[in-house]
């Protein structure tokens, strides 16, 4: 009898991937087949306090993984929460970049904001998944205020280059 809770429980989980799996996979189909259903809807406040939005949840969720990390005194998990940071960081910098809110215009800085903060996450949370030796892992541990204000302080210097729109003055 538990074998079979446990064999129906696996095929659920299953089920259930393959489900998570299709329904995008479905979405895609349609907008192929059907381009019309596709409708455009640009709203520049709305972008603004959506993007934001998710950007100070994700740098909430940064905060309270670094006290786990640091309760569970794991350098991973660190890594993870600095991910988090960078992300929402850089998503927010690109929320400043929409056009006619705070600014009159996006410009190249905010623009590329988004997949260069996911890039730099992405590059952190790879690092993240190696095995650490207790050495390294005591390490990180020990520099997490470096590696934050390193993090932020780049997080800075970005915003400030992206609101003086440097890049233009040559």
């Amino acid at each position: 009898m538990i074998e079979q809770v446990g064999e129906g429980r696996s095929r659920l989980r299953a089920a259930m991937w393959w489900l998570h799996m299709a329904l995008p996979m479905a979405g895609l189909w349609l907008l192929l087949a059907r381009p019309e259903v596709d409708a455009h809807w640009q709203h520049n406040p709305t972008h603004f306090w959506l993007v934001a939005g998710v950007a100070v949840i994700n740098v909430v969720l940064a905060f309270r993984i670094t006290d786990e990390a640091t309760r569970r005194q794991d350098a991973r998990l660190f890594l993870v929460s600095l991910a988090f940071q960078v992300s929402a960081a850089f998503i927010g910098l690109h929320a400043l970049a929409t056009p006619q809110v705070l600014l009159t215009g996006g410009n190249a800085g905010f623009t590329i904001a988004s997949p260069v903060g996911l890039f730099a996450a992405s590059v952190i949370v790879a690092f993240s998944s190696l095995e650490f030796s207790t050495a390294l892992a005591q390490r990180i541990l020990h520099r997490q205020r470096l590696l934050r204000f390193s993090v932020t302080g780049l997080i800075l210097v970005w915003a400030f280059l992206s609101l003086n729109d440097l890049s233009q003055r040559t």
